[in-house]
């Protein structure tokens, strides 16, 4: 019974393509039901639905994403440039972000509070004559907008006066945008929706009202996106920058409404995210839409003036004429940056990122009209279906510890590609659901083949591998042990070596060096029988017993033995050189070569066995290793060898010696002796004869 290899080798292909469709189908549907979970989460499903650390995760690759990419105004933006430096910076700045010198912040930094107090002026909470005045000085400087992120809902502390100053202020103005607030509280029997408006007389006076609302990512507290509007009733309450970039432009709220309830600005639609603030079991909470924020730089990337160097400009070395040069025509947002106020968030690039400046963010990426946005779905399936596949085969290719490296290769190009689509298309790519799939579909693929394919393998290296090449054994290894080793009658060829004075130099030589010599010997001529992927079967002294053609049935085996064995002589003359060199006596190797049937198996008791054969066959090629003394031959074969050697196409170069009578057989045996195949002659016959010789037999053939 011979091996199926073939049958075999496909069945193991059919196994392994099954177990990667099963592995890259399940780690992907892992992929994309993280992904849908992010996408869910965006599109104001509330969190309780998810798990965290997915959010998490995925927030996590975000922020570091928004890092690797950089920033076009890594550094504090200048207050106060020349018209050349003006032009320059503008030129500087890409499509995405040409407004950003359009906005100014006027911050009370903890600068101001130190004046204010300095000058007899309590903060908090500040006088509203201070904000009337503020006003004054910006419609004197030619500001277009100016956007308050100050919640003023009740009277001013300081009395009617204190209101009435602000109150004329914000009417002479006619540009003035004022903060409100929108949230939802718990009462008894349920929730209620509070709106919170700016004073009434202030928000009858002012030209906007917008939302200061945050939508905060609820695992971590950190800004990711901006408010852009609260659908509220009827109507789309517009969110502070919002309400302020509309103004700039001169749309009027009637406008506005009708583009929010299009999802649009300025005619330009919004990649919109959707929050769901303040969902509870029985309540539904209120939806913000919000855009991702495309941040500049770090914080103070616009421009920003303290509200003490605006005050008292004189004392702060600026102009009126300078004045005019940072507001003339600005979108101008008033907030609080002071310790005291405490409007300081967490966003990806910054631990301590005003508030204000996330109004401002939003204000100059609506009026940029560029925006960020999810890759499409589909586009993310399709990705990570390859990506998956890739990782999977990869593994399934090379083995868990090979692939490694290369998939995290795999997993830097992602990343790479993920920034690229970030900077230059404005697309964010979710790696973490690529990276979780990927580890899945890695850590699928290995417990599949450490479990199945590779313990298999590696008890077959650990039970067969001494006996052949490295290239037979990995073929071998689709076989079953019980098919290697089970005894079964096998067509196939023995070869037997010996070494003729050897034992000379064992008498001659200490037993280390005679043991050093026979292990070169060994060495050298076991890679010759593995490089013509025969199998070693045993070591008998200084002997060599070779099998070709079993376990992995093998058509040319005989043909294999031959050519083996003149490449074994060639062998032996280098080691005659080198012990020539060494002042030791010559050594030369007898070689018998026999094809027929044999049992091959697993032979000895259950402690130890060999993988060896037995048979007449295998007594028969020690025999023609033995008879090699009588005809003075180095390679004697027999007429069934060198039949099928000759059927096989090799080129046998021999000489016919006659029939010979083997001990233990009746019948005579017709003997050849090997003088070279496929044109190489044995080393003795270099000289005298032309090593190119073709398939011809010297001497007489006998009938």
């Amino acid at each position: 019974m011979q091996i199926e290899l073939q049958i075999r080798l496909k069945r193991q292909r059919y196994r392994n393509f099954y177990a990667f469709g099963v592995v890259t189908l399940l780690s992907t549907f892992l992929g994309w039901s993280y992904l849908d979970n992010l996408l869910g989460f965006y599109s104001g499903q509330t969190l309780r639905n998810y798990s965290e650390w997915q959010l998490q995760l995925g927030a996590l690759f975000y922020d570091f994403c928004l890092r690797l990419k950089g920033f076009v105004q890594p550094e504090p933006a200048p207050m106060l440039l020349s018209p050349d430096k003006e032009r320059e910076w503008r030129k500087s700045l890409n499509d995405a972000f040409r407004h950003l010198p359009d906005i100014v912040i006027v911050s009370i930094d903890d600068q101001t509070v130190r004046s204010l107090k300095q000058a007899g002026i309590p903060y908090p909470p500040m006088p509203r004559s201070v904000y009337g005045e503020l006003l004054r000085k910006l419609k004197q400087a030619g500001a277009k907008v100016v956007a308050f992120d100050l919640h003023m809902n009740l009277p001013s502390p300081f009395g009617e006066e204190d209101d009435r100053e602000f109150e004329l202020a914000i009417g002479e103005a006619q540009n003035v945008v004022l903060a409100c607030r929108l949230f939802s509280e718990r009462v008894s029997g349920g929730f209620v929706i509070t709106y919170e408006g700016p004073y009434q007389t202030f928000a009858a006076r002012a030209a906007g009202i917008g939302l200061i609302e945050m939508t905060l990512d609820p695992w971590d507290r950190t800004i990711r996106a901006a408010t852009v509007a609260v659908p509220y009733r009827d109507e789309w309450i517009p969110s502070l920058g919002t309400i302020a970039a509309a103004l700039w432009l001169g749309k009027s709220e009637e406008q506005l409404q009708k583009d929010l309830r299009l999802r649009k600005f300025n005619g330009i639609s919004l990649p919109l995210v959707f929050y769901q603030i303040g969902a509870e079991r029985n309540f539904e909470g209120l939806t913000f839409a919000a855009l991702l924020l495309n941040f500049a730089g770090f914080e103070k990337s616009f421009r920003y003036i303290p509200l003490e160097t605006l005050l008292f400009h004189e004392r702060n070395g600026l102009t009126e004429s300078e004045l005019r040069q940072i507001f003339e025509g600005k979108l101008v947002f008033v907030g609080d940056t002071s310790e005291l106020g405490k409007d300081i968030f967490l966003t990806p690039v910054s631990v301590g990122f005003p508030g204000v400046e996330i109004h401002a963010t939003l204000a100059q990426m609506l009026l940029s009209g560029k925006f960020l946005s999810l890759v499409p779905r589909t586009w993310l399936q399709v990705l990570m279906l390859i990506f998956v596949a890739s990782v999977t085969a990869i593994v399934f290719w090379l083995r868990p510890l090979k692939a490694f490296p290369i998939i995290l290769l795999l997993s830097v190009l992602v990343l790479f590609l993920a920034l690229k689509l970030l900077d230059k298309y404005m697309l964010v790519l979710p790696i973490a659901p690529f990276y979780t799939s990927g580890a899945f579909a890695f850590i699928l693929s290995t417990i599949y083949l450490q479990f199945t394919v590779e313990r298999h393998a590696r008890h077959i290296r650990q039970r067969f591998g001494r006996f052949m090449a490295p290239s037979i054994l990995q073929t071998v290894i689709v076989a079953s042990e019980k098919e290697l080793s089970s005894p079964r009658r096998v067509k196939a060829t023995v070869l037997f070596t010996d070494l003729k004075g050897f034992t000379t130099i064992s008498e001659e030589r200490p037993p280390e060096e005679v043991v050093s010599i026979l292990n070169e010997h060994f060495e050298a001529i076991t890679a010759i029988i593995y490089r013509h992927e025969g199998i070693v079967s045993k070591f008998i002294g200084d002997a060599i017993m070779a099998l070709f053609g079993a376990p992995i049935y093998q058509p040319d085996h005989a043909a294999r033995a031959v050519r083996c064995a003149v490449e074994m002589q060639w062998a032996m003359e280098d080691l005659r050189r080198k012990l020539k060199d060494q002042g030791l006596p010559e050594l030369f190797m007898r070689i018998g070569i026999h094809t027929g049937e044999m049992v091959f198996g697993a032979i000895g008791s259950k402690r130890h066995s060999d993988l060896t054969v037995i048979g007449d066959t295998v007594n028969v090629a020690s025999r023609l290793e033995g008879m090699n003394k009588e005809f003075g031959s180095s390679i004697l074969i027999s007429e069934m060898t060198y039949e099928e050697a000759k059927a096989s196409g090799a080129k046998i170069v021999a000489e016919a010696v006659g029939e010979v009578s083997v001990r233990g057989r009746i019948r005579p045996l017709r003997v050849y002796k090997v003088l070279g195949a496929d044109g190489i002659l044995l080393p003795e016959l270099k000289t005298s004869v032309n090593r190119q010789v073709e398939d011809v037999i010297i001497s007489s053939h006998p009938d």
